[in-house]
């Protein structure tokens, strides 16, 4: 019994991530060239900006040739712009433009409504514990 309610947990929570995910991609209806896969690695830029292609493909969790493909089509858009690394012209960096911090505005409001939707009639408490138990979840994963 207990393994048909974590498949039943994993299954919900895995439609809880593609719906968010289409959820925010409907919400962006001013950057159609911004793409649902991308707001990650804007947010991951927004930590730490100029980091290399390899680096961020690591961050992500992406294979280096995707997150190539995606750099691409963001420096296309006008989101990202990426020069040579001065110490290792091999590498390039990756920085955001004033487009893409533009961008982040936008998606920080779009994920901050979306997760106040997501937890409307939670309690404090209930949204509280529904995140430590969402990062310990995560943290498990990591380890395994």
């Amino acid at each position: 019994m207990k393994s048909a309610r974590n498949e039943r947990l994993m299954g919900q929570l895995s439609e809880l991530v593609k719906l968010q995910r289409y959820k925010v991609h409907e919400k962006l209806v001013n950057h159609p060239e911004l793409y649902p896969g991308q707001p990650p690695l804007l947010f991951q830029l927004e930590r730490e900006d100029g980091q290399t292609q390899k680096h961020l493909a690591e961050q992500l969790r992406r294979a280096p040739a995707t997150v190539t493909v995606m750099l691409k089509r963001m420096e296309s858009s006008g989101f990202v712009r990426r020069e040579a690394d001065p110490k290792d012209l091999r590498s390039l960096r990756v920085y955001l433009t004033d487009q893409g911090r533009d961008a982040l505005k936008e998606l920080r409001e779009v994920f901050q409504e979306l997760d106040c939707q997501a937890q409307k009639d939670f309690t404090p408490e209930e949204s509280q514990l529904m995140s430590a138990l969402a990062q310990r979840m995560v943290q498990n994963l990591r380890e395994y």
